[in-house]
């Protein structure tokens, strides 16, 4: 008996990350997407670009990576998004997320496709048109997966809120977790979040490795790894793919934690977030 493939509808950000030496097409959803796709999974983004070269090089780097582009919408007016990273010394990035982008005005098709899971994260909701994209795909019915994905000035108490509630698995770094918490009212605890709504938490730890939570009081940990870190931008997005992938396949958090680590691992050693493929001419792949 042949099983079709699980199906992922991603939502948010479509945009380039903008480097002192290079150009590169990004975005958390697209990320998450593609190593989906790289696991057999039936990806789309749901998202929107200008009527520019930018947004020509993302629909691109997504059909390179097998991701589907039938929900990528092109705006007439208003351009692909853009993000001035700085690196930091010491490694870490910071960045500055112009406006207007035109993933802000994604709007989606009138009949929501079938799909097993929906992610999105805080940056889906900083624009009231996003908002009420996210709020009626979340109609369709899916696992639902959040990252917190908190970039300053770009979230609020009420879009934090609105993530960890409406979350099946909910993702924080332990950067993120204090001001997630703060927020909401609670201690730092990813066990903090489970009255929210979620049924699984996960806490990114960088070096120090990660741990993931279930509401029955379940609780797994995988420790630090030594890597030759090339990249961090995107590691946190493999991570949920491979989490994602590893709940959806068994349900097993041992599993699940373990395949998520392993798919960050392998990205901190290569330039940017999507699985490595073959460089072409243009803005850079990666």
């Amino acid at each position: 008996m042949t099983h079709r493939p699980r199906r992922c509808l991603a939502l948010g950000e479509a945009l380039i990350d903008e480097f002192p030496d290079r150009r590169v097409v990004a975005g958390a959803p697209l990320h998450l997407a593609a190593h989906l796709a790289s696991f057999g999974w039936d990806s789309r983004v749901l998202a929107r670009v200008g009527d520019d070269a930018d947004g020509r090089a993302i629909r691109e780097r997504l059909e390179q990576a097998g991701v589907g582009t039938d929900l990528l919408e092109v705006d007439p007016a208003l351009p692909t998004g853009t993000v001035a990273v700085n690196l930091l010394p010491g490694g870490g990035h910071t960045f500055h997320i112009r406006r207007p982008a035109a993933w802000d005005a994604a709007e989606g098709p009138a009949a929501i496709p079938e799909h097993d899971v929906v992610y999105f994260g805080t940056l889906a909701l900083r624009e009231a048109g996003g908002r009420a994209t996210v709020r009626r795909v979340l109609t369709a019915g899916a696992v639902r997966v959040v990252d917190a994905n908190l970039r300053s000035p770009d979230y609020e108490a009420g879009a934090v809120r609105f993530a960890v509630t409406h979350a099946d698995v909910f993702k924080a770094s332990t950067e993120e977790l204090p001001e997630v918490a703060r927020l909401l009212g609670v201690s730092a605890d990813p066990r903090s979040l489970f009255p929210f709504g979620p049924e699984w938490v996960a806490m990114t730890r960088g070096a120090a490795g990660a741990e993931l939570h279930h509401r029955d009081g379940r609780s797994w940990e995988a420790p630090g790894q030594v890597v030759r870190v090339v990249d961090t931008v995107g590691a946190g997005d493999a991570f949920l793919a491979g989490l994602v992938d590893g709940l959806l396949g068994g349900g097993d958090g041992a599993v699940a934690l373990t395949r998520a680590q392993h798919t960050a691992v392998v990205t901190l050693g290569q330039r940017g977030g999507f699985p490595e493929r073959e460089p072409r001419p243009g803005v850079a792949p990666s």
